[in-house]
């Protein structure tokens, strides 16, 4: 959640509107973007009360989920939908934190994009990884 949701969100930002955020999609301007985005994320406060609660309960509840017998058997595409769409309610709800409402619609749809794709993206590997996971004995 600190690697992949900054660079899953400084690449949609980017690839929305590259002038604004650096010019082009360079790899290199994304690659420090999402450095900068992840020490962001841990230094800014207003995130603290639902990012840092995201980073600690995301264990715990997805081990009661991979617990469930659901969760093991439903086919991988519905599971990993409904990782995205829950993924993407999250990302919008974290985002919308420290989105500049008072700025551009645009500039508020490319935050709202980011953290979306960055918490669907997210919870879908998330959820890849517990759903392979060996089952604790």
């Amino acid at each position: 959640m600190l690697t992949v949701s900054p660079f899953v969100a400084v690449l949609v930002l980017v690839c929305w509107n590259p002038e604004r955020w650096g010019g082009s999609a360079n790899p290199l301007v994304i690659f420090a973007m999402s450095v900068s985005m992840s020490v962001f994320a841990v230094a800014t406060v207003p995130l603290w009360p639902t990012y840092f609660p995201a980073i600690v309960a995301t264990p715990f509840i997805m081990r009661r989920v991979a617990s469930l017998h659901y969760f093991r058997s439903w086919p991988l595409w519905i599971i990993l939908g409904l990782a995205f769409i829950l993924g993407t309610i999250a990302g919008v709800a974290v985002i919308s934190i420290i989105v500049p409402w008072g700025d551009s619609l645009d500039l508020i749809l490319n935050w709202i994009a980011a953290g979306a794709v960055s918490g669907g993206v997210t919870l879908v590997l998330i959820s890849s990884i517990y759903r392979y996971e060996k089952p604790a004995a």
